[in-house]
Parts: C-alpha cells; sequence; structure tokens
C-alpha cells in the first residue's frame, strides 16, 4: 500500500512538473464573453508562431503570436520579408554581377483568420506581468475597405474590453491602423518574428 502510495505521489508530482514547465498550458488572460467562444483553448490549440520574443515595435513589451489558421500565409510573407530585405539591405552596389532580388511574393489572409498577440511587460531582459492582448480578425470582404477588411481588438489581463472595430475607425486608426497600412502589401500583418513549434 505504501509503495502504491509513493508512485501515485510520484506520478502527480510529474504530472504537476510537467503543466508547470510549459507556461503554454496556463491562461494568464481572461478573455471578454463576445470572443470567448472564437478563443477557446488558443493556447493549445492553435498555432504558436512564436516564443516570447521582445518587440520594440510594441513599447519594448515581450509578445508571443498564435494564429487560429492561415500558419503557411504567416511563415511565407515573414519568410519573403526575410528574403527580400535581408538580401536588399545586404546588396552591395559597387558588385553589378550581383543578380537582382526578386520581388517578394506576399501572400493574402483568408475569412476568419485570427491573428492573436499576447502582450507582456518587461522586467531585467525577461517577459514578466501580463498586460493585453491584441487581435487582428479577417472579416468579409468590404467590412473595412482600404484597411483590409480586418477587425482590430484589444483587452486587458482581466477581460476588459479596450478597443474594437474597423480600421477605418478614428481611434482604431490611431491607436493601430495606421502602422498596419504602412505593410499592405503583406495584408497588414507584421511577421517580424518566427519559430517552428517543436
Amino acid at each position: 500500500m505504501i509503495n502504491k502510495l509513493k508512485i501515485l505521489c510520484l506520478c502527480v508530482g510529474f504530472i504537476a512538473n510537467s503543466v508547470a514547465a510549459n507556461p503554454f498550458n496556463v491562461y494568464p488572460f481572461k478573455v471578454p464573453d463576445k470572443y470567448k467562444a472564437a478563443l477557446k483553448d488558443y493556447r493549445t490549440q492553435w498555432q504558436r508562431v512564436t516564443g516570447f520574443e521582445h518587440s520594440g515595435l510594441h513599447w519594448q513589451q515581450f509578445i508571443v503570436v498564435f494564429l487560429n489558421k492561415d500558419i503557411k500565409v504567416y511563415e511565407n510573407n515573414y519568410l519573403e520579408y526575410l528574403r527580400y530585405y535581408q538580401d536588399y539591405d545586404e546588396d552591395d552596389e559597387d558588385d553589378e554581377d550581383e543578380e537582382e532580388v526578386a520581388e517578394p511574393n506576399f501572400k493574402s489572409y483568408q475569412l476568419g483568420t485570427i491573428v492573436l498577440k499576447e502582450n507582456f511587460s518587461s522586467q531585467s531582459g525577461a517577459p514578466h506581468d501580463a498586460l493585453t492582448i491584441t487581435m487582428m480578425i479577417k472579416r468579409e470582404k468590404g467590412y473595412s475597405k482600404g484597411f483590409g477588411d480586418w477587425e482590430y481588438v484589444q483587452f486587458d489581463k482581466e477581460g476588459t474590453l479596450i478597443l474594437a472595430g474597423k480600421g477605418s475607425e478614428p481611434v482604431i486608426k490611431q491607436m493601430c491602423s495606421n502602422c498596419h497600412a504602412s505593410i499592405e502589401e503583406r495584408d497588414f500583418i507584421f511577421a517580424n518574428f518566427y519559430s517552428r513549434k517543436k
């Protein structure tokens, strides 16, 4: 009986350590009721396309990006961005024999794609407190003309909605879509980090 109890305790301890060892098994954000169904189990069921990445684009925060679908589009656009802009920046103007780099072949996301970004504060060069979730949801054609038909959403870690709306709305333009408009050719999505989930 004592041996069985020891084995049971060891198994429970192993399972608990496995869960604690993977930070993506924990959900540090509450989701607003309006988006609960769409975001159900996103940390374990969606594709995570980055680890914890330090992002200068996002107020010196750490971010983690998840997609519900269209992972190949995200990967393609990231690799095309690197291929074209990295090679372009490294071109030696004095080397006339170097081949010209082909224009990037960026792809667009399909209806219903959700690009979700978790945002964390930075402390001592590492991710710290959960702050907000920002998302872009691809809506039907004509939803937001000139802004890629994306809905922009942001809520805090308690699930309080901060903003939600079309890229054409003044508040969304000021907070989000004006910056994303600079990458219209990539269907308005920054794909500056990418790592395959192992």
